[in-house]
């Protein structure tokens, strides 16, 4: 691959390190007195340099992959933990610290499974509560709330 100059390297660092293009592109070029509209159009004509390009998918797929097996080996030693210390149930009965060493390791292990699902979940219920108030707001009708109102009073019927 083709070497990139230290400010393309720096600007290229700073999208992988979590900074937008803009971010990325004022700290690389020191451009902090030009206009936005500027500095967008450079930074995506930079991220569009092939050599550039390149270096940012490959630092992608590199720290990608370092994520894929920091999540890999967490998991292995959760299921390490859990196996040792459901032998040592088996082998000397259920004490405390083996029972307690058990549930943990399930507890991560379910948690790195359905807690990143959860989120999604969660994102993706606000994204469609966005998209109705537009629509609603297109429409320029509020939204029928009855059927809503219905059920909360009968779920706060239930209650009484």
């Amino acid at each position: 691959m083709a070497k990139l100059t230290p400010k393309q390297e720096l600007f290229v660092q700073g999208i992988i390190a979590g900074l937008s293009q803009r971010q990325a592109y004022r700290k690389a070029y020191k451009a902090d007195k030009m206009k936005d509209e500027t500095v967008d159009s450079n930074a995506s004509r930079l991220l569009q340099n092939s050599k550039v390009l390149a270096r940012y998918r490959e630092l992608l797929k590199q720290f990608s992959n370092m994520s894929l097996w920091s999540r890999e080996q967490a998991f292995n030693e959760y299921e390490w933990l859990k196996n040792k210390a459901k032998q040592a149930i088996e082998n000397e009965g259920v004490k405390q610290a083996n029972a307690n060493a058990f549930l943990a390791a399930v507890d991560g292990m379910n948690n790195m499974a359905f807690k990143e699902l959860e989120l999604e979940d969660k994102k993706l219920v606000r994204e469609i509560e966005l998209l109705q108030a537009k629509l609603d707001a297109i429409k320029g009708s509020k939204p029928d709330t009855r059927l809503m109102e219905a059920l909360l009073n009968a779920v706060e019927g239930d209650d009484k």
